[in-house]
């Protein structure tokens, strides 16, 4: 069973901060095994990796693969971008938005981006409809998802890790299992997390969360990592609290995994 890139990567992670080695312990060969192991000089932790995948958004985005991301519109004039609501289906969307867009183009042509759109859009679970400028083409809508939601202080991180630890419950359950008393969750975050928790990965001189997260049983460490370049990692350990790993993306490379 091939390792996957995100454990692979919040394992070069967690050893380059911590500076111990960390090894990959899921082979396959039994079930409900912990990812990986992190080795200190005294003893062993495990270590559990997921990544933040909110379901409606891997849903709609899968459906707009199948769409090339666009829609086409014949007598549309220019290059036209929508973005959709995560409640927006993409099937419906296909069916119904070109006779909308054709409708209202003139009147959508003079609004600005933002502005507030008819009703019919709306019903649609279109957020935003503006034409581009591209003087070359012409006849299609670009669909784009929602993406990041919310504001730079909607929601903490602490209720953020324990939303993911209990959507995600094989997560405390396989480090739970594992006879160690170190057990770490590294969360990765997507482009479908919270705009809030987005930004605390930055590294823009905030103040760094306050609130401990409410672990369940099985887990005592939380790492949170940004798959962002500008992003970092941002851990909690109980005799710490909330801190910024040193760690940070290369700028000028791929990052490079040797193990």
């Amino acid at each position: 069973m091939a390792e996957k890139p995100n454990e692979r990567a919040a394992r070069h992670i967690v050893s380059e901060v911590l500076g111990v080695p960390v090894t990959r312990f899921d082979d396959g060969s039994a079930p409900s095994q912990v990812d990986a192991l992190v080795h200190y000089p005294d003893k062993t932790g495990a270590l559990e990796v997921v990544g933040d995948h909110e379901s409606a958004f891997n849903e709609q985005w899968a459906a707009l693969e199948k769409v090339n991301h666009r829609v086409d519109v014949p007598g549309l004039r220019s290059v036209w971008s929508a973005q959709l609501e995560r409640r927006a289906q993409v099937r419906r969307v296909v069916q119904e938005l070109p006779a909308l867009v054709l409708r209202w183009q003139d009147d959508l042509a003079r609004r600005h981006a933002r502005s507030k759109l008819p009703q019919e859009l709306t019903n649609l679970g279109v957020m935003m409809l503006y034409p581009l400028e591209d003087n070359q083409h012409s006849g299609y809508v670009n669909l784009h998802a929602e993406g990041w939601g919310g504001s730079a202080s909607s929601k903490t991180m602490s209720s953020y890790v324990e939303r993911v630890l209990a959507q995600h419950d094989d997560v405390p359950r396989k480090l739970a299992a594992h006879p160690t008393p170190e057990k770490h969750a590294f969360i990765w975050t997507t482009i479908g997390t919270d705009y809030s928790i987005q930004f605390q990965l930055e590294d823009r001189d905030q103040p760094l969360p306050t609130e401990p997260p409410d672990l369940p049983n099985g887990v005592t460490h939380v790492w949170v990592g940004g798959s962002f370049n500008s992003q970092g990692v941002l851990a909690w350990f109980p005799d710490r609290g909330w801190w910024r790993t040193p760690w940070s993306w290369p700028t000028d490379q791929a990052l490079v995994l040797d193990d």
